[in-house]
């Protein structure tokens, strides 16, 4: 490098045309070894020059399936571009802004969606048929009466609902996780809308939207959508996996959102080391007509003696939530036997703890899904108390040599009809308080960490 600057140093006194010839002359000379150090190899094995002048190719987007029918809860279908709803005829007509952004297959195609979280179920024969078409363009549909710039979501609001645990499990779980991302800014589209529904849920469902609730089958506007989703999303029973579409989602942000919707003022379940003045409270659900814990008193005599102040109670505050779900929260521990009322554990504050106490029957498995999970889900401490033979009232009514006894799998295989009638509806319980003990002794030990 040296000798090519002092060269053309000496050069530089010559004037006129021969100036440029032995400059010329040098760079000719040491252009491969230029061009050499232009093409050095990095640890990567991309050539610098390459990797600096190639222009990098741009990410290609999947064409994505409109409707996923893999789920094993519920067919749901997720739309944006150009979408016309006439709820009367139960019609959705969608065109994509970029038809290369929908897979080939699904274009000018028709499915038959029941917009209700339990697929394969019986139940799924009273849900109404949503018809979708999807087009390429939408040259010769309906014109659009009335535009929006929301997203709108459609589902029915029949099947279970007006179970407790149903309406959670079935709408209002799903409804929160298909609805959140939007922060308010999406339409509810209901077919076979049950009016009392959206009374009882009210303070729910307007932090889910902050639009009025379209009958869907009663209108006869042509509704316009920049996005919809027909149908809701359902994980498990009552309960969120934040490992699943839409992903990110868990029943502790659920049951935030609660306490949040009912004002609701613990977060947290007493922490008896730090507040040892003060009894950590214990509710019993109450029950009138099955699976009612005959010897209530005997409970209430004993969880007193361990530290507990104890309260019985139905929770039912008429049409509104408001009330219960105010009482509930007040509590550090619930215990019920299993039945809709447990559904109240989305109102418990952190930390709490839930027994759950489970009849005869080999129900075992299905009862724990059902509250067992979602409790952990939810931070909660929870205990399942299996009752035996002696602690069941049915010992009054059969023989204890009958198959209901000795071969429960046997009646379940009668169908569910009569399981529910004589596990669920004939049985009561009477707690053996000596065996029970230490279910109580070990939800006080939770409160105490």
């Amino acid at each position: 490098m040296k000798m090519g600057k002092s060269s053309c140093q000496v050069q530089g006194r010559i004037t006129g045309p021969l100036l440029l010839v032995p400059c010329v002359f040098i760079f000719l000379t040491l252009f491969p070894y230029f061009d050499q150090q232009s093409s050095v190899i990095t640890n990567t094995g991309t050539k610098v020059a390459e990797k600096v002048l190639q222009p990098q190719p741009t990410p290609k987007t999947e064409p994505k399936s409109i409707c996923n029918f893999s789920a094993y809860r519920t067919n749901i279908c997720i739309m944006k571009g150009d979408i016309r709803i006439h709820g009367n005829s139960s019609t959705v007509l969608f065109a994509p802004n970029n038809p290369k952004e929908v897979a080939a297959s699904d274009l000018n195609k028709t499915w038959i969606i029941k917009p209700y979280a339990r697929k394969n179920d019986g139940t799924m024969q009273t849900i109404r048929n949503v018809t979708l078409t999807s087009f390429a363009h939408l040259d010769k549909a309906p014109r659009c009466t009335t535009n929006h710039t929301v997203a709108a979501v459609i589902f029915s609001n029949r099947g279970y609902c007006g179970n407790y645990w149903h309406d959670f499990n079935d709408v209002l779980v799903p409804l929160f996780i298909t609805t959140r991302k939007f922060n308010g800014e999406v339409q509810l589209l209901v077919t076979q809308k049950q009016d009392w529904f959206f009374l009882k849920y009210q303070a729910i469902i307007s932090r889910l939207t902050k639009y009025e609730v379209i009958e869907f089958d009663k209108e006869q506007e042509v509704h316009c959508y920049p996005q919809a989703i027909l149908s809701l999303y359902q994980h498990k029973d009552f309960s969120i996996d934040p490992k699943k579409p839409p992903y990110g989602l868990s029943m502790v942000n659920f049951t935030k959102f609660m306490r949040e919707s009912y004002s609701l003022e613990r977060d947290f379940a007493l922490q008896v080391a730090e507040n040892p003045m003060k009894k950590p409270r214990l509710l019993i659900i109450g029950r009138k007509h099955s699976r009612v814990i005959k010897n209530t008193d005997e409970v209430i005599y004993m969880a007193e003696e361990l530290g507990f102040e104890v309260v019985i109670d139905d929770l039912y505050r008429g049409p509104h939530l408001q009330e219960a779900a105010r009482v509930v929260n007040t509590f550090d521990v619930m215990i019920g036997v299993h039945g809709a009322g447990l559904t109240n554990i989305v109102f418990l504050p952190l930390n709490a703890v839930v027994i759950q106490i489970i009849p005869l029957g080999k129900l075992n498995q299905l009862f724990s899904d059902e509250f067992g999970v979602p409790a952990r889900d939810m931070k909660l401490n929870y205990l399942q108390y299996e009752i035996v033979e002696d602690e069941s009232t049915l010992i009054d009514l059969y023989l204890r040599d009958d198959p209901i006894f000795t071969d429960p799998m046997s009646i379940h295989k009668r169908g569910w009809h009569e399981l529910d009638k004589i596990y669920l509806r004939q049985q009561n319980v009477k707690l053996d308080v000596v065996r029970f003990r230490p279910f109580l002794e070990k939800a006080m030990n939770f409160l105490r960490q």
